[in-house]
């Protein structure tokens, strides 16, 4: 568990379960009293009672749901804490006929097919795929699909001087460790991870 914020959320699950519980045992039990107190199965009160019991359930149900489940995290604003990282590309050498590369690009399957990249830093291997991931092979080291997110642009620009463009810029948005984000059960923990993998041009990757 990232963050002990996180129990509240798990209180407020269990309260979902015991609340369920206890409105199917109170439907059930006015139910029959009804039946035997009066002979009758329906009453326009009982079904009343139960509806609101009801709606009431499924508006806790739904907004614990979309809490945990359903939040957009680029509209979540102070809640959450972005880094970035940048790391210099290391050249990976073919075996056989001695080329040179920094990114290997391997095709998935399936209707909708997505691209693996793997790439070195200094003592890592990584690899990451076309859904969270991007290669800048152009004039601009910030293309279109990374765009979408915040960068700075001096650091950008240095890391594009100082590494002759072979470099890796990682994005990563953490949930605050706050009581807010524990309800949905994120306090602490990974949001998302954008990687922006930066070099000089298309000769210096390799299709497999």
């Amino acid at each position: 568990m990232k963050s002990t914020w996180n129990l509240v959320g798990m209180a407020l699950w269990l309260l979902v379960l015991v609340t369920l519980i206890w409105m199917t045992h109170d439907m059930r039990v006015r139910r029959i009293h009804l039946i035997v107190k009066e002979g009758r199965s329906f009453s326009w009160r009982n079904f009343t009672i139960s509806t609101v019991e009801l709606v009431v359930w499924l508006l806790f149900f739904g907004g614990m749901s979309y809490t945990t489940f359903f939040q957009n995290v680029n509209q979540l604003g102070s809640r959450v804490n972005q880094t970035t990282r940048y790391d210099p590309l290391v050249l990976s050498t073919g075996v056989g006929n001695g080329s040179s590369y920094y990114v290997e690009v391997r095709n998935g399957q399936g209707q909708k097919p997505i691209q693996r990249y793997t790439y070195l830093t200094e003592g890592e291997r990584y690899q990451v795929d076309s859904m969270s991931a991007t290669v800048s092979a152009g004039k601009h080291p910030i293309n279109l699909p990374a765009s979408a997110y915040h960068w700075n642009r001096k650091a950008v620009a240095k890391y594009d001087q100082r590494h002759q463009k072979a470099w890796v810029g990682v994005i990563e948005t953490t949930y605050k460790k706050n009581w807010v984000n524990g309800i949905g059960l994120h306090a602490g923990r990974l949001a998302n991870r954008f990687t922006l993998i930066r070099i000089p041009d298309h000769s210096f990757m390799v299709q497999k």
